[in-house]
């Protein structure tokens, strides 16, 4: 039986990924929380801007 466990975020940089989700054109975040966002799967830059994933929605709606 595999168990998931959702990949930790700081409550900073959990705010961040809120921030990505809800902005309207690029947010103003620190870049090392944009570096672990993209790493982890939950955004990824476009050349539209930087967008959350499924991934990313999904950690959101299990919350912190």
């Amino acid at each position: 039986m595999t168990v998931h466990s959702p990949k930790l975020l700081t409550p900073e940089e959990f705010a961040s990924l809120i921030e990505i989700a809800i902005a309207s054109d690029n947010p103003t975040l620190p870049p090392q929380h944009l570096s672990k966002l993209i790493n982890l799967g939950y955004v990824i830059e476009t050349t539209n801007g930087i967008v959350v994933t499924g991934d990313g929605l999904i950690r959101i709606t299990e919350s912190e």
